[in-house]
């Protein structure tokens, strides 16, 4: 567009002046000097206007060269950095796909250990009900059998406290079921509360038998829960029993009555 106009007006400029300086040719003869050096005046001047609009055009043009270099520049550096952003996008894209996989891997594997959770809870409660009476007493069992959620679906305690929760009661009694306990405890005989010695074998099998030998019994799980059943030929041999696992006596085989359900 500059170089256009600069064109027409330089057009316009020479034109004239060659017109004149043919008029002050061809009527020298007729023409005085004055007039000659008027016209030579005026083409003078616009020579010099077409030189500085030549000059003012080169400057104009290396500017506006710097400009466009500058804003290909720019231009080169923005493609760059929208090609690094829809890189980085397809990037976040696959990744959150990936990332939803495995969520929705973790959530239906979590499902599952819920629904399994809630099966182990529900066999805890129901053979806590028939655990030997020292270790439904523990503190560790009690407590923490109340912990137990009455509807596994709808409860808002998080998995993990349940399965730390079946943890400490499990554990309880893997060791109340590995070894013989000696406790000392009050049975009713009749009408009458009785001080006994009872010996538990693991979480199915119990003896007893009082000071005087006059009451003795077994005792073990059942279907309304711990059950206690007089036996009382069964003295001597528990007494015995009592006797070799206190190191009264000397280890010896020892015959006592075992039900096995």
């Amino acid at each position: 567009m500059r170089s256009q106009r600069f064109a027409r007006l330089y057009r316009k400029l020479l034109t004239p002046a060659f017109l004149l300086a043919s008029c002050c040719f061809g009527l020298a003869a007729e023409s005085d000097v004055a007039d000659t050096r008027a016209t030579l005046s005026k083409w003078v001047e616009a020579r010099q206007m077409i030189s500085r609009l030549q000059a003012d055009w080169r400057e104009d043009r290396e500017t506006l060269d710097s400009t466009i270099a500058l804003f290909d520049g720019q231009r080169e550096r923005l493609e760059e950095k929208l090609k690094t952003v829809a890189e980085q996008n397809d990037q976040v894209t696959k990744e959150t796909g990936e990332n939803k996989a495995e969520l929705d891997k973790f959530l239906a594997a979590l499902k599952q250990i819920e629904e399994m959770v809630g099966g182990f809870e529900a066999k805890v409660k129901a053979q806590a009900k028939n655990y030997p009476p020292p270790l439904a007493g523990l503190e560790t069992v009690s407590k923490f059998i109340g912990f137990i959620p009455e509807n596994p679906k709808e409860t808002q305690v998080p998995v993990i406290s349940r399965v730390q929760n079946l943890i400490v009661i499990l554990k309880a009694v893997q060791e109340f079921n590995s070894e013989l306990h000696l406790e000392t405890e009050i049975l009713k005989n009749g009408d009458k509360d009785v001080e006994v010695q009872t010996l538990y074998l693991g979480l199915g099998q119990a003896w007893f038998v009082d000071k005087t030998g006059g009451f003795a019994g077994t005792g073990g799980p059942s279907d309304e829960g711990w059950k206690w059943t007089t036996a009382a030929q069964i003295a001597p041999q528990v007494q015995k029993a009592i006797a070799v696992y206190e190191k009264a006596q000397p280890a010896a085989y020892v015959a006592l009555p075992v039900e096995v359900k």
